[in-house]
C-alpha cells in the first residue's frame, strides 16, 4: 500500500472521558473516504498522554482491526515510562500498526547523545518500524539533524520523522542533511 498522506487524528471521548470507539470508526471513515491513506492515532491530538495503557491498547486493537488494509495505521506510543513505551510499541506491531510514532522523552532537557541512546534502545526493543516525533514546544529539545542522520544510519526499522515546528527552517535543515545521505527517513 503507497501511502501519500497521514494525518494525526483526534481521539473521541464518551461523556464519561472514554474512548468513544463507535465515534471513532466514523471519524476513520471520513478520513479514509476523502483519500486520507495513512491515520496517526494517538499522537499529541490523540490525547494520548489523557488516556490510560490498558485503554490505549484497547483503541490500537479495534482502530487497526476497523480500518484494516482500508488505510495505513501508525501509533503514538511515546509515554514517560520508557519500558512502556517499549511495551506499547511491540504491542502495537503485533497488532499490525505499520509503525508507530514515538514523541522524545519531554519534561527534562536532554543532550543529543541521550536522544540518540534513547532512540537507539527503542529501536533495539522493538522490529516495528519508528517514526521519530520532534515536537521541541512540548518536549523542550529540538532533535538536531545530526541526530536524527546518525539513527536513520545506524536502523532500519527508523524510517521517518514528525516535525512538529513552528517554522520550516528545521524540516529544510533535515532535508538536507539527512535526505543526502539516507534516502531511508526521505
Amino acid at each position: 500500500m503507497q501511502v501519500n498522506y497521514i494525518t494525526p487524528a483526534v481521539t473521541a471521548f464518551d461523556s464519561q472521558g472514554h474512548v468513544d470507539m463507535e465515534a471513532n470508526k466514523k471519524l476513520y471513515d471520513h478520513l479514509i473516504n476523502n483519500g486520507i491513506s495513512g491515520i496517526l492515532i494517538l499522537g499529541s491530538i490523540g490525547e494520548f498522554y489523557a488516556i490510560s495503557t490498558e485503554e490505549k491498547k484497547r483503541l490500537i486493537q479495534q482502530a487497526i482491526a476497523y480500518i484494516g488494509e482500508r488505510a495505513a495505521v501508525y501509533v503514538g506510543t511515546g509515554t514517560t515510562i520508557f519500558e512502556e513505551c517499549v511495551d506499547l510499541t511491540n504491542y502495537a506491531v503485533q497488532e499490525g500498526a505499520s509503525g508507530v510514532a514515538v514523541i522524545s522523552p519531554y519534561y527534562f532537557t536532554h543532550s543529543d547523545e541521550e536522544m540518540f541512546d534513547f532512540y537507539a534502545k527503542l529501536a533495539e526493543s522493538t522490529t516495528g518500524n519508528i517514526l521519530l516525533y520532534n515536537f521541541p514546544a512540548r518536549t523542550g529539545y529540538q532533535l538536531s539533524a545530526d541526530t536524527v542522520l546518525k539513527l536513520a544510519k545506524k536502523y532500519p526499522n527508523i524510517i521517518g520523522i514528525k516535525d512538529t515546528v513552528g517554522e520550516m527552517g528545521h524540516t529544510r535543515e533535515l532535508i538536507q542533511v539527512v535526505k543526502k545521505e539516507s534516502d531511508q527517513i526521505f
